[in-house]
């Protein structure tokens, strides 16, 4: 009775893995020779040679079936329990934490990827506005895939359980070792990735077991929890650091030591020996003049790097551009959303500003160069221009923090010093009201001075002293003994007369102040 109700609880959880099993999709095959699988393979007993049992063969293990060659149909039966099991263990329906990594990321890749193949490379000036979209969508998956390869190639052995915080944290200490990804392989000037950069990595990493969790109905898949950024940036440009980095453009180099601009000895025109600003070489100047644009456009208008180099002259539905006659700047087209992603809202420019940019825009056109900020070639950046950005950083005498999302500080700290609306301020600027406030209201403490004054001189305080009502704090009841004694009616009838008879006697009388120094005040009875 014992073996048929084993023999039937057999059946029941053969029946149920086999439903789970063909309600999950076959996962691709890998490149190579297929395996072999699990499979029965006879082996003789140690202490019976005559005996010989049928085991299971999965690559290098073997479990036994514990049934005899005769007993075949049982042991294929424990076999295909085995195999059932084993598929479930590998999809997390029954070990959900040994599930791997990379099949998670996979899952989001494939999920992901757009239809259709990707386009070919064509100058964007002859793509359709189909094109362009369908390059944008493609673009995007290339960047998605990149980050993939990077958190595949950390967590290339680990399985969900592995996802720890510790594990996250050692993750961001990898990636900022490790070059950006962004740029080629070949390109020396490539910098080191960010650490905010690497935290955006691992809110893949969390979509990704989230998509993969939800899709498999797993029982249990790790919370994967970004661990915190570290202190905001709080370095922001002065004027007369604004303008070492104009002067470093042009190709000046600052001494830190001197405090001043470098000098040379050089031959003067005369033949006498004069001393000069020392300057880069002409082909280094050439290349830093695009930066000119870059600094002037993401100081007076907040926009960040990317939205920047995306700028156009001519207005369009699928990128960005700057209306001069208008006086508007659209960080995002006409026919995109602007809150996906990083917010790219449309802002006002100042008169000044649109009359500056009305000059580089009538040159610009005239030369076929649709980029507001582009190569010396005319052709726009493909990707951020870090080594010219820290080349002239470094020739302005500035510290290392001054990196491109700087300038974006600095419009929001001048906004604040300002004592300009924050509502404005964030509207300007395309950001939210909070972050405005979190953010840059802290560590300006230039723009307290208002508040401050009023603190000090309590405006308004005086005031408002008539609208306050002094409550008692206890109630005192005060019970009278007796009546106050009536006075007879003519003594309050000549009381009366000799309060109107002084009221109208100084009515009538006016005397000048100097007049009445040095008398006495007479005293009346």
């Amino acid at each position: 009775m014992q073996r048929a109700a084993f023999e039937r609880a057999e059946d029941d959880v053969r029946v149920a893995l086999m439903t789970a099993a063909a309600a999950i999709p076959e996962p691709d095959n890998k490149p190579g020779p297929p395996s072999k699988g699990p499979r029965l393979v006879p082996r003789k007993s140690r202490t019976d040679p005559t005996k010989i049992t049928l085991y299971i063969r999965d690559g290098r293990a073997e479990v036994s079936t514990r049934q005899p060659e005769s007993q075949r149909k049982k042991a294929e039966r424990v076999l295909d329990l085995y195999k059932l099991q084993k598929e479930a263990r590998e999809r997390g329906i029954v070990a959900p934490r040994m599930v791997p990594v990379a099949a998670t990321l996979n899952h989001l890749l494939d999920a992901a990827r757009p239809p259709g193949k990707p386009p070919a490379p064509r100058k964007t000036s002859l793509r359709t506005a189909a094109a362009k979209k369908k390059a944008r969508v493609w673009k995007k998956y290339r960047q998605l895939v990149t980050r993939i390869k990077s958190l595949a190639t950390f967590f290339k052995d680990e399985t969900l359980k592995d996802l720890t915080t510790t594990r996250l944290l050692e993750y961001i200490e990898w990636r900022t070792d490790q070059r950006d990804a962004r740029y080629l392989d070949d390109d020396p000037d490539a910098p080191n990735a960010s650490p905010s950069s690497a935290r955006e990595d691992i809110c893949f990493l969390r979509k990704a077991v989230n998509l993969y969790a939800g899709e498999h109905t797993l029982a249990w898949h790790p919370n994967v929890e970004v661990p915190a950024q570290g202190p905001g940036r709080t370095r922001w440009l002065r004027r007369p650091e604004v303008a070492r980095m104009y002067w470093a453009i042009r190709g000046r180099i600052w001494d830190n030591d001197t405090g001043a601009w470098k000098r040379e000895l050089v031959m003067g025109p005369r033949g006498r020996k004069v001393w000069r600003y020392a300057y880069r070489d002409p082909q280094t100047i050439t290349n830093r003049k695009a930066l000119r644009r870059y600094l002037f456009v993401g100081l007076y208008t907040g926009t960040r790097d990317e939205a920047l180099r995306e700028l156009r002259w001519e207005c369009s539905a699928d990128g960005g551009c700057i209306d001069v006659e208008g006086r508007f700047i659209h960080r995002r087209g006409f026919g995109l959303d602007p809150s996906e992603g990083k917010p790219r809202m449309t802002s006002r420019i100042a008169p000044k500003v649109a009359s500056t940019m009305g000059g580089w825009r009538k040159s610009d056109l005239a030369a076929g160069i649709s980029a507001v900020v582009s190569r010396p070639d005319g052709e726009p950046y493909a990707s951020a221009p870090v080594w010219i950005w820290e080349a002239v950083v470094a020739d302005a005498g500035l510290d290392a923090e001054v990196v491109r999302h700087t300038l974006r500080h600095t419009a929001a700290t001048w906004l604040r010093i300002g004592r300009v609306d924050v509502r404005a301020a964030a509207d300007l600027l395309g950001m939210s009201v909070q972050t405005a406030v979190k953010i840059y209201g802290q560590w300006t403490l230039e723009g307290q001075e208002a508040a401050a004054d009023a603190l000090a001189w309590s405006h308004g305080v005086k005031a408002a002293h008539s609208f306050a009502v002094r409550v008692p704090s206890t109630i005192e009841v005060v019970v009278p003994r007796g009546l106050p004694p009536r006075e007879p009616p003519g003594q309050v009838e000549r009381r009366r007369r000799e309060r109107t008879r002084s009221t109208d006697h100084a009515t009538r009388r006016r005397i000048h102040p100097e007049a009445v120094i040095g008398r006495k005040t007479p005293v009346l009875a």
